[in-house]
């Protein structure tokens, strides 16, 4: 202990004084021993720090080659400028996932590799800055790529006509950016299986976009004012409301459109003429009596030529269930493709359904009546259906007896209360009544197989009414007020009802205002099969094979709480109190 203390004093009078240091000699003679095994103890210890500092040196130089290597991919966008062919002038292009950076850099050199490759094949000069700047991928742990994009699932517009013909897999104008930017990142596009195979592996097909969208009519918007008045009162004004429309609807640019909620003056002196130098064509019906508005279906003339349309009424004179003025539209439309035939018509519903959540039986009666004259006008010649989709407003909440109907083709109606068939909130409360077996007016001549009854199958239809309940397997060919009622034609929904950027924990919203948030509109098409299972009084679609109708991607919608932090619809942002649904879809 005494040694040590005079080491200590040793060191510190050398840094003192040197004639301290000289006058001590003695003590650090004898001690000297002492002083060199600290000097080695110290040397150690830098030692120590310095392969640690190199350590870290080296860490640090690998995560800078790692970053260098993605800036010598960059150059080659310099070598591709050298040709004087900008590959994208307004880069839009079909985005994966939410972010580069959260993609491991192996997956990164995959797809990079991958897009050169592809527009190697294409003759067409590769420029990193297609990968880096809008081609984005998320990766799990079993390595299934998600993906998504800004905004109609797209390709960029682009100056060469060879880049133009690579952006005929799926159009975007510049507008979308806008949308985009207004929406953020909320709305994103999802592809299915399907989708992503096309995406990699482009095959010939016949594809297309399809918007369903309730645009609010104007004259409902006035008489209902007190459902917006969170709303500011300038987006509310039709003139302003009228331009945004038109510039989410050319942004978007749908090849179909179902709009509801159209009102007749402004569909003749605006939609349709702004509509027609787009490309459209249009078919409009009205809502039975003094009502204002009704259902508007447009197409693109270059894609699509229409073949039929029929309006649908459901106000039926002298019948208590079919006495509202609400209607549907239906037109069969031939694309123009290669090698057609008859089966590869598209039969397009679009419809607005009652709204009256305590009257379920209504919206019942009304489902059927639209479900019978797709069913006359999609039948080919060979006694088969052509490619069916049905869209609209439907005032029927998911996984509600209503949208079971429509996607497992089987109702058990008898015994149903009315004010839950559609499963909105204000029907929780309201008269208890209960759907009868004769609930539907047999004179109509729609059988419980959602089909109009023939003259000759009238005495058949008769002959099963008294008949007991029929199972979903066993379902008789024609009959009426059995307690049961089928359709015939496999329809899924396009949307799955909860977010998926949100891993499915929030639901799906396509209308919100002040008195209520819910999904209410949709988008159905045929399929061959599929199998629909109920669980917790929720309906999920499995084992789905697909006709010649496929569903490529649908554009995402957002949950209540992103709707509300942009404020209530309409808003700035949205000229409706409903969102616009949107699917890509192929026909092979």
């Amino acid at each position: 202990m005494f040694s040590k203390m005079q080491c200590r004093l040793c060191i510190l009078g050398r840094l003192v004084n040197q004639r301290t240091v000289s006058t001590k000699s003695s003590i650090t003679c004898t001690n000297g021993t002492l002083i060199n095994s600290r000097e080695k103890e110290n040397l150690l210890d830098n030692h120590k720090c310095y392969i640690q500092r190199q350590i870290m040196e080296e860490r640090k130089s690998n995560i800078d080659n790692s970053e260098s290597s993605c800036s010598k991919e960059k150059g080659m966008q310099k070598k591709c400028s050298q040709k004087n062919i900008n590959v994208l002038d307004d880069p839009a292009v079909i985005q994966v996932g939410s972010t580069m950076k959260s993609c491991t850099h192996e997956v990164k050199e995959e797809i990079f590799q991958y897009k050169k490759d592809r527009y190697n094949r294409r003759s067409i000069p590769f420029s990193s800055g297609l990968l880096e700047n809008s081609f984005h991928a998320t990766v799990s742990q079993k390595r299934k790529v998600h993906l998504s994009g800004e905004s109609n699932y797209k390709v960029a517009r682009t100056k060469t006509d060879e880049v133009l013909e690579l952006a005929e897999e799926i159009k975007c104008p510049n507008k979308v950016q806008q949308i985009d930017k207004e929406y953020g990142v909320n709305r994103q596009w999802e592809l299915t299986r399907l989708g992503i195979e096309q995406l990699q592996r482009p095959r010939p097909a016949f594809e297309f976009t399809i918007m369903s969208y309730n645009i609010l009519a104007q004259n409902l918007l006035e008489d209902n004012e007190y459902l917006y008045k969170e709303s500011p009162k300038q987006v509310l004004d039709w003139k302003y409301r009228s331009e945004k429309l038109l510039q989410e609807i050319q942004a978007l640019n749908a090849e179909i459109l179902c709009l509801q909620e159209v009102n007749k003056k402004h569909y003749t002196e605006f939609l349709e003429p702004k509509l027609k130098q787009l490309g459209y064509n249009g078919v409009y019906v009205k809502r039975t009596g003094d009502k204002l508005d009704g259902c508007a279906t447009f197409f693109k003339r270059e894609k699509f030529t229409l073949e039929q349309s029929v309006s649908v009424p459901y106000y039926k004179s002298n019948y208590s269930l079919l006495d509202r003025d609400n209607v549907g539209l239906v037109v069969k439309l031939r694309p123009h493709k290669h090698q057609y035939s008859e089966e590869d018509s598209i039969c397009v519903a679009n419809t607005h359904l009652l709204f009256n959540p305590r009257r379920g039986d209504i919206k019942l009666g009304q489902a059927m009546c639209l479900l019978a004259e797709i069913d006359k006008v999609a039948k080919t010649n060979k006694n088969r259906h052509c490619q069916v989709l049905m869209c609209g407003d439907f005032n029927a909440t998911p996984f509600s007896d209503l949208y079971k109907f429509m996607v497992q083709g089987f109702l058990r109606y008898e015994g149903l209360l009315t004010r839950t068939i559609s499963g909105q909130r204000e029907g929780q409360y309201g008269k208890d009544n209960y759907l009868s077996r004769d609930f539907f007016p047999s004179d109509v001549n729609i059988s419980d197989q959602c089909q109009h009854i023939e003259s000759e199958n009238k005495h058949a239809s008769r002959r099963s009414h008294h008949q007991e309940n029929y199972g979903h397997r066993s379902q008789p060919a024609v009959s009426q007020s059995s307690g049961c009622i089928w359709h015939k034609l496999n329809l899924v929904s396009t949307y799955r009802h909860t977010i998926e950027r949100l891993g499915h924990y929030e639901h799906e919203v396509t209308t919100q205002h002040s008195a209520d948030a819910c999904t209410v509109d949709y988008i159905f098409y045929s399929v061959q099969h599929r199998n629909v299972h109920t669980r917790r009084n929720k309906h999920t679609t499995s084992n789905i094979m697909e006709d010649k109708l496929r569903l490529l991607g649908r554009w995402g919608l957002m949950s209540s709480r992103e709707i509300q932090e942009l404020g209530n619809l309409p808003n700035q942002y949205n000229p409706s109190d409903h969102l616009p649904l949107l699917v890509k879809m192929m026909l092979i």
